[in-house]
């Protein structure tokens, strides 16, 4: 089965059909994508203003890293149920548009840099500052996950 016709599969399934039709069922996703963008890059955020030295100088890095995992990995899947879910509702306006793809790939980006970073972190345990390779891929998962979402929001342009 190819790309294109797992597209039109999706699209004339049950789920596709059932967030098309409903009223505000693609409302309501959305929402809860968005909501779980902003607790992300929230999240991320501290984290990386943390491992630049500029907040909590007090804790180690990889302590904040460790105490808002939950946040990371929660609102990440929450993202990435409520994007499957939306994608379901026009698999086939997304198919051909480049956004889209460039979003994707971001996300591929922005979520290996951030498990990477976490690893550091974590389990390097690295002391009160952060080293200049954990610095720099801090700010790379951030400017990743930023592009992300200004690909998100070009989708709806082209």
């Amino acid at each position: 089965m190819s790309l294109l016709e797992a597209c039109k599969w999706l699209e004339a399934s049950w789920l596709g059909t059932a967030i098309r039709e409903s009223k505000w069922g693609f409302a309501l996703i959305e929402m809860v994508h968005l909501l779980a963008l902003a607790l992300l890059g929230g999240a991320l955020l501290i984290t990386g203003l943390r491992v630049w030295g500029f907040l909590f100088k007090e804790q180690r890095p990889g302590a904040i890293t460790r105490d808002l995992g939950w946040l990371l990995v929660g609102s990440f899947a929450a993202m990435l149920v409520s994007g499957i879910l939306l994608f379901a509702d026009g698999p086939l306006r997304y198919f051909g548009n480049a956004a889209f793809r460039v979003k994707l790939l971001l996300i591929v980006g922005a979520a290996t840099t951030g498990l990477l970073t976490h690893l550091l972190g974590v389990r390097g345990q690295i002391g009160q500052s952060a080293s200049t390779v954990m610095k720099a891929m801090a700010l790379l998962s951030c400017t990743l996950w930023l592009g992300a979402g200004i690909a998100g929001r070009v989708i709806g342009v082209l």
